[in-house]
């Protein structure tokens, strides 16, 4: 099956034709931010270019950094994009004449992982400049009752903590607060990536604000061990990618401390291998999966 997968970023579209799991010659655009209807002609041109190389899909897969009801394709909360409120599926749909289906970046991200790795219960946190993150149960995407849940980003590890970063969070003491580039940003008064580099070049005061962060992540997989017993924990997004040398450890050895001792020695800790393609590849295999189910609904498969 030939599918689009369209990833929606802050900085960045990126649209691929996804067969068998693998993009075919991605093309990127500057996200447009001016206007909702500028983002989706953008998203909408984009496409159009890839379908003329490639041929058309049967399904589109989208995933956006956005809180999506999931049965409607409908953005809910959107803060660096401009598409809330924005019926996402219906306007694509109405645009491409095709079935389409719109998630939340982590979870398609986490859903290329565990495809790439052959796992059905996967765990992913994305630690960036804040923390998301995805959950695979089974094989299937879990997202709560509309679609918005595992925010694991912003589960509470400290009741009395810091003030959460995030821009619509009214929380303190979230894992974001503890384990992002914005909590690095927060407690040094540098940015993450100087502190990773100073880290990388022994500065102590730095090595000690990656070790607590590392420290803090383990709590928070103590939790997520106990809760959904994954097979497998990666961690992707680019403060992952860039120093999770420098904490990854720490955090392993904080969460089998804290962890139900017989779930947590069952469970595989990696790092997220698709990359920055890992986005498009998710919503092109979350449109493959969606778009399979429903054509069985109807008798058709």
């Amino acid at each position: 099956m030939q599918v689009l997968g369209i990833d929606v970023g802050g900085t960045k579209v990126e649209i691929a034709s996804v067969v068998d799991g693998r993009a075919l010659e991605p093309r990127q655009i500057p996200t447009p931010l001016e206007s909702s209807d500028a983002l989706i002609d953008g998203i909408e041109a984009l496409a159009r270019e890839v379908i003329e190389g490639d041929g058309p899909p049967e399904a589109i897969g989208v995933g956006v950094p956005s809180q999506i009801d999931f049965a409607t394709g409908t953005v809910v909360a959107s803060v660096n994009i401009p598409l809330e409120g924005v019926p996402l599926r219906d306007e694509l749909e109405r645009r491409f004449d095709v079935p389409v289906f719109v998630d939340n970046d982590a979870n398609v991200a986490a859903l290329a992982e565990a495809v790439e790795i052959g796992s059905r219960n996967l765990l992913m946190l994305t630690l960036g400049t804040g923390v998301g993150g995805g959950v695979v149960i089974d094989g299937r995407t879990f997202r709560g009752a509309s679609g918005r849940g595992a925010e694991l980003g912003h589960m509470v590890v400290d009741a009395n903590g810091r003030k959460c970063p995030g821009k619509t969070c009214p929380n303190t003491g979230c894992l974001e607060a503890y384990c992002s580039g914005s909590a690095l940003e927060i407690a040094s008064g540098r940015k993450g990536r100087e502190v990773v580099a100073a880290a990388r070049e022994g500065d102590e005061e730095a090595l000690g604000y990656l070790d607590e962060l590392g420290v803090w992540l383990g709590v928070g997989i103590a939790s997520f061990v106990n809760m959904f017993e994954p097979e497998n924990i990666v961690i992707g997004g680019g403060l992952g990618a860039s120093s999770s040398d420098l904490f990854l450890d720490t955090a392993i050895a904080e969460g089998r401390r804290r962890a139900l001792p017989a779930g947590f020695e069952r469970v595989s800790f990696s790092l997220a291998k698709r990359g920055s393609d890992a986005g498009v590849i998710g919503a092109g295999l979350l449109a493959q999966m969606e778009h399979t189910q429903q054509e069985r609904t109807l008798g058709r498969g």
